[in-house]
Formats: structure tokens, sequence, C-alpha cells
């Protein structure tokens, strides 16, 4: 059998063929949630947020015009998809499992210190306004571009530049509370 690709499925799906739509659904549902997943933090959620976005996505696959990759607009989708679900719910979102639970290391083993320095820049990543962890995730998590990620929050490449900036400041102004605290404490 032929592997169909993205625009074929996006196009047969826009025709109302249903197999196509499953298709494209099965080849990106892992991709929805992990995005929801790293957003969030919280299983359920994320299955939520994954489910919500599916709906959308079904609703709104005639929007997609073909103008980008169909996984720009689809990351876009998921996390709108996101962000709508935590106003709904008049949530603010907070992680179950801290981020350094979830995240994979490919180096050697660390040490402890090395673990407690991941785990303290993990929690100030969560911590960052929405606009600057949704980019740090499509550019630092996902590995995109920063045309990339501008295309898919749809501002500026300049923008993403300097919200990565601004990341990595908040970021180090929270590690240095952190460590001041441990020093304190220690």
């Amino acid at each position: 059998m032929v592997q169909r690709d993205d625009d074929e499925l996006v196009s047969e799906s826009q025709a109302g063929n249903r197999d196509a739509f499953a298709a494209l659904m099965e080849r990106h549902y892992g991709l929805m949630f992990k995005v929801a997943w790293q957003w969030c933090g919280v299983r359920e959620d994320a299955e939520d947020i994954a489910q919500e976005a599916s709906i959308k996505l079904a609703q709104n696959i005639h929007s997609f015009m073909f103008e980008s990759a169909f996984t720009t607009w689809l990351y876009r989708l998921v996390i709108n998809a996101a962000k709508d679900y935590y106003k709904a719910k008049n949530l603010r979102h907070t992680r179950e499992l801290p981020l350094f639970e979830d995240a994979v290391f490919i180096s050697e083993e660390l040490n402890p210190e090395q673990k407690l320095a991941h785990k303290d820049t993990l929690k100030a990543i969560a911590e960052l306004p929405e606009q600057l962890k949704e980019t740090v995730i499509l550019v630092c998590w996902q590995g995109m571009t920063h045309k990339e990620a501008s295309d898919i929050l749809d501002v500026e490449e300049g923008t993403i530049s300097w919200r990565i900036h601004e990341a990595r400041k908040k970021i180090a102004e929270s590690l240095e509370i952190e460590k001041k605290k441990k020093v304190k404490h220690g």
C-alpha cells in the first residue's frame, strides 16, 4: 500500500473521506498528545486537550489552506486547544509531575547536583508566562527553528528570538533565587 502524505490526506478529508481523516488522526494523535502533555503536564488534562484538539481538527479541517505544512497548522491548533481548555475551566495549570520527572536525558547519568539543577530549570520553565512557555516548548523541546515557531504562533521571527531571550533571562533569575534559597536553608 502506498503511503499518502499529509496534504493528500487533508485534501481527501476536506472532501469528506472519513478513512483519510482517520489515517491523519492516527498519524498525528501522538504528536497532539505530546504537545498537550508538554503544555500542561497533567495526564488527564493532556488527554482531554488532545481529544478537544481532535474535535477542533474535524470541525476545522476545511480551513487548512495548504499555505504551510499541515503539522505547523496542527501545532497551533493544539496549543490553542490547550489555552481554551484552561480558560474554560478557569484554571491555572499546575503539573502533576514536575517536568523533570518526564524529561528524558540522553547524556550519561547525572550526579545528584546536576539532577537538582535540571529539576530547578524545568520548574522555572513550567512557571514561565504562557507566550514564553509555548515558545520554549516549540523551539527547545520540539527542536523547531525560530521561523517554524513563528509560523505556528503567528508572530514575527524576531518575536520568537525575543521570547527565547526573555525566557532564558527569567529562567536564570529563577535559578538564582532557588540557589539563594538553598544556600540560606542548606
